[in-house]
């Protein structure tokens, strides 16, 4: 496959994505939703190249969305999981075949270090912290039980994922590549 072949494709999603993070401001209903799609088309770059360039464009589209994006909290979320996940998880996915339990222990590893993280950060920004204080003693509570809930939301996102790459590699790939040639 050529280079320049390769920088096309992923300068289209690139831009595709961009265009996705900057539309948070137009509908901010969709504040989750476009970065899990902006990292969806950043999975067709490591379906159709490889890993490695899935990453950096991932790495490229992260850089570009701190400065576009007008909801910052998106791309946090983008920049923190939902941008690489969707590529490592294919990453896992093909090296550990075999190794179900192991596989998921490190999805759940990674799910949870990003939300801790990209948490901790949007609360020490943005004074999140304020609004959980004014629950008072219940707040560490309430952030344990959304951590909670937030992990089975993980497992139908990535059964989710899981079928739209299905649907990516079996259907509209095969249909796309028809009308190319």
């Amino acid at each position: 496959m050529k280079v320049s072949y390769k920088v096309a494709f992923g300068g289209v999603v690139s831009s595709l994505c961009l265009l996705l993070m900057f539309l948070t401001a137009v509908f901010p209903v969709l504040a989750l939703a476009l970065p899990i799609f902006s990292g969806m088309l950043i999975a067709m770059v490591a379906i159709e190249i490889n890993v490695p360039w899935g990453f950096v464009t991932y790495a490229a589209v992260a850089v570009l969305s701190i400065f576009v994006t007008p909801d910052k909290q998106a791309a946090i979320f983008f920049i923190f999981f939902f941008g690489y996940y969707p590529v490592l998880k294919l990453e896992l996915e093909k090296r550990l075949k075999k190794l179900r339990v192991i596989r998921w222990v490190l999805k759940f590893a990674a799910f949870n270090a990003a939300i801790v993280s990209s948490y901790y950060l949007i609360i020490n920004i943005f004074g999140a912290m304020d609004f959980f204080a004014e629950f008072g003693f219940t707040g560490k509570y309430l952030i344990a039980g959304l951590l909670g809930f937030g992990n089975i939301v993980f497992i139908l996102y990535d059964s989710t994922l899981s079928l739209m790459i299905i649907t990516y590699i079996k259907w509209f790939r095969p249909t796309f590549l028809k009308k190319i040639k």
